[in-house]
């Protein structure tokens, strides 16, 4: 029963330490008392937190480069061209999130982490 308290307290731990954003690891004992360290990415969490804060710049840039070149090829000014072309690209990946949230599925079987437990 203490080695179980131990190993959940460490669990724990880890988890403040790495706020559990892609990883999962828990220590367990085998039969002949060795530590086994399990990790699991979780890679659903991973492609979310891709699709909300990298992809968004990415698109906003390429939308500021179209606007550059649009703005170069109709002798305008380039600048505006360059906000209009940026602010078009963060519509678009709003447009993006949010069909990628409703079409994401929840995990049934993804451990829950509540606030009481950290």
């Amino acid at each position: 029963m203490k080695i179980k308290y131990l190993l959940d307290l460490k669990i724990i731990i880890f988890r403040k330490v790495i706020g559990m954003k892609a990883v999962q690891q828990k220590e367990i004992n085998s039969k002949n008392n060795e530590r086994i360290v399990q990790s699991k990415k979780n890679s659903n969490m991973i492609l979310a937190a891709f699709m909300i804060f990298i992809l968004p710049i990415i698109i906003i840039f390429v939308g500021v480069f179209i606007g550059e070149s649009i703005g170069e090829a109709v002798n305008g000014p380039i600048m505006s061209f360059k906000i209009i072309g940026g602010v078009v690209g963060l519509i678009i990946a709003g447009i993006i999130i949010k069909i990628f949230d409703k079409s994401s599925k929840i995990d049934k079987n993804a451990e829950k982490i509540h606030w009481d437990d950290l």
